[in-house]
């Protein structure tokens, strides 16, 4: 599923919000590092509970346990993007 979202502000910049789901969500979380992109949030759920395992926390804090991504926002000016775990790829 693509989501595209273009967003005109008051000030009259534009906001592009771009939404897909993937099962490589830290290989893509580490593309678009790569490509000048930070890390906002990131939620998911562990334990049945869903939690924030927002910067300044990485995957070296969290690799080995079994989250399930909701969704990992990353922005890089007024480019959002948002992904989120999925059996596959679905842009």
């Amino acid at each position: 599923m693509i989501k595209v979202v273009l967003i005109e502000k008051g000030d009259g910049s534009m906001l592009f919000h771009y939404h897909f789901w993937t099962p490589f969500v830290e290989e893509t979380e580490e593309f678009y590092k790569a490509n000048g992109f930070h890390v906002s949030q990131r939620i998911g759920r562990y334990q049945n509970e869903f939690q924030s395992f927002n910067p300044p926390q990485t995957w070296g804090n969290f690799r080995n346990k079994n989250i399930l991504f909701r969704i990992i926002e990353m922005k890089k000016g007024a480019i959002n993007i948002t992904f989120g775990f999925g059996k596959k790829v679905k842009i």
